[in-house]
C-alpha cells in the first residue's frame, strides 16, 4: 500500500493533512523528534513511503538532517518541503535533498493537488531537484525543461499565522514543539530590527567577547543604528571589554524619566568610537540588583523602535534578566566552550527554554576556544548539544589580549583566523549580504 509520511512540529498542520489525506498518512511529530532526526527515522517501521513531507514548523537544522537521513534510508522516496516562500528559503532548497516545495498557505484543493501531483510524477519515474521560482509566485518546484513536470503555479497568498511560522535563515536548537513570540520588529522608520541575545548557561565562555565584537561588526554595517546592552545587571563586563568610562549605566537607562521618553533615554547611552551605542552595567551589584527583569524587557522593547540592531550581553544561567532578553529576542547567539561540561549545560539550557515556550526560533551556535588539543571535535560538540555548530572561534591568545586592552578583535582590522571567524558571525545578521551556498555549518576551520 502506498503511503505518505509527514514529519512536523505543528499539530494544526498535521490535523489538516490527516483530514485531507484520510488514512493514507504516517506521522512523526515533535515529541518523537526529541532525540534527534536520526533516532526518529531509525525507529520507523513502515516500508518505503512514496512521499515524505517535511512540515512548515521544522527548523533549518531539523529539516536538513531529516532530508539527509530520509534520502539514505529511503532512496526511492520523494521528499517535499512545506514552507512559505520567505527571504532565505532558496538557501533551504539548495542545501537540502528535497525534490518539491509547497506553501502551507495553499487552500486544501491546491495542497492536495501539490502532494498528489508530486507523487504521480515520482511514479512516472521523474525525481527533479526542487527550486523556488522568481518573486511574486509560489510553485511546486520542478524543472521547466521537463514537459511531464510543468510546475503548478498559484498566486502568492497571505503569510501563514505567527503560530505556524518560523523566521527564515539558518536555525539550530533541540527538537521541540513550536514556540510562540520572537516575531520580527521594525523601527519607527519601517526598518527591520534584529534583537540579538548572546546567551550561555555558564560564565567564562566568551559571551561578552561575542557581544562586543558583534556590536563592532554591525556598527560597520549600520553606523549609529546599533545599541549594545549589558544585561548582566550585577556583574556586567561590557564597559571593561570596550574600555568605556561611562557616567550613565543600566539603572539610569531604566529610570522613570528614560522609560517615559526615548529622547531622554538616548542621553543615557554611551557612544563607542566604532559607531555604536552602549548601555554599560551597573557600577555595583547593589545598584544592579534594583533593575528588574521587567524593566530590562521594557528597555529592549523601547530601543527596538529606534535601532536596527539591539544586542544584549546576558548574565549566565536563566535569571529574570536573561529570560527577559530571550523573550524579546529575534536571534539568539548560543556560546559554548570546547568542553563536555559546557556542551551538556547548553543542551540542558535549551531544553528548559523549550519547556518554558520561549526557545528562540533563530539560533546561532558559536563554539568558542576551538582547538585540536581538547580531545573533542566539532562533531563531538554537535553530538552532545544536539545542534549544529554555525561558527567556530579558534583558541587564541589574541582574544585575551584584546579583552584586556578593551579593544575588540574586529576593531583593530587584523585578518587572522579569529577575525575571519568573528566576521562570519557578524555576517549572519547582515541581511544585505548574501550567504554562501552549501553547508553553512562548516565555515570555520579549527586551527
Amino acid at each position: 500500500m502506498s503511503r505518505l509520511l509527514l514529519i512536523s512540529r505543528s499539530r494544526k498542520f498535521e490535523s489538516r493533512m490527516r483530514i485531507l489525506l484520510d488514512d493514507d498518512l504516517d506521522t512523526i511529530m515533535g515529541r518523537s523528534l526529541a532525540h534527534g532526526a536520526s533516532a526518529a527515522i531509525a525507529h520507523l517501521t513502515i516500508d518505503d513511503p512514496d512521499v515524505a513531507i517535511l512540515g512548515p514548523a521544522l527548523s533549518y537544522a531539523q529539516a536538513y538532517e531529516l532530508s539527509d537521513r530520509l534520502s539514505m534510508r529511503y532512496p526511492h522516496t520523494g521528499i517535499m518541503l512545506v514552507r512559505e516562500n520567505l527571504p532565505g528559503i532558496e538557501k533551504w532548497v539548495s542545501d537540502m535533498k528535497v525534490q518539491a516545495v509547497a506553501s502551507p498557505s495553499l487552500d486544501d484543493a491546491a495542497l492536495i493537488e501539490a502532494v498528489t501531483g508530486f507523487r504521480e510524477r515520482l511514479k512516472a519515474g521523474v525525481k527533479p531537484k526542487a527550486r523556488w521560482p522568481k518573486p511574486k509566485t509560489t510553485t511546486v518546484g520542478v524543472p521547466e525543461q521537463s514537459p511531464v513536470d510543468a510546475p503548478v503555479v498559484f498566486p502568492t497568498v497571505e503569510p501563514v499565522p505567527a503560530s505556524e511560522r518560523e523566521m527564515p535563515g539558518p536555525k539550530t536548537g533541540p527538537e521541540a514543539e513550536p514556540d510562540d513570540g520572537h516575531e520580527p520588529r521594525e523601527t519607527a522608520d519601517g526598518i527591520r530590527t534584529q534583537i540579538i541575545a548572546v546567551v550561555s548557561p555558564k560564565g567564562g565562555v566568551g559571551k561578552t567577547t561575542m557581544a562586543t565584537n558583534i556590536a563592532v561588526g554591525l556598527g560597520k554595517v549600520a553606523p549609529m543604528s546599533v545599541v549594545l546592552i549589558d544585561g548582566d545587571a550585577q556583574f556586567g563586563d561590557v564597559a571593561t571589554a570596550l574600555s568605556l568610562d561611562s557616567i550613565n549605566t543600566l539603572p539610569d537607562a531604566v529610570s522613570e524619566a528614560a522609560a517615559g521618553d526615548t529622547i531622554v533615554l538616548k542621553t543615557y547611552l554611551t557612544v563607542h568610537p566604532a559607531a555604536f551605542y552602549a548601555i554599560c552595567g551597573a557600577a555595583s551589584p547593589v545598584d544592579g540588583d534594583r533593575v528588574t527583569g521587567d524593566q530590562l524587557g521594557a528597555l529592549i522593547d523601547q530601543l527596538s523602535g529606534k535601532f536596527r540592531y539591539v544586542i544584549i550581553d546576558t548574565a549566565p544561567g536563566l535569571g529574570e534578566h536573561t529570560l527577559a532578553a530571550i523573550e524579546q529576542c529575534t536571534d539568539a547567539v548560543l556560546v559554548c566552550g570546547m568542553s563536555v561540561t559546557s556542551a551538556r549545560s547548553l543542551r540542558t539550557h535549551l531544553t528548559v527554554l523549550s519547556s518554558l515556550g520561549i526557545l528562540p526560533r533563530v539560533r546561532h551556535l558559536v563554539l568558542n576556544f576551538a582547538d585540536r588539543d581538547s580531545g573533542l571535535s566539532i562533531r563531538d560538540i554537535e553530538a552532545i548539544t544536539g545542534i549544529p555548530v554555525d561558527v567556530a572561534i579558534p583558541r587564541s591568545k589574541r582574544v585575551v589580549l584584546s579583552t584586556n586592552r578593551g579593544i575588540p578583535v574586529l576593531q583593530d582590522r587584523s585578518k587572522d583566523s579569529v577575525s575571519k571567524a568573528m566576521s562570519a558571525l557578524v555576517r549572519r545578521f547582515d541581511l544585505s549580504t548574501p550567504q554562501k551556498r552549501g553547508r553553512i555549518h562548516r565555515r570555520a576551520v579549527v586551527a
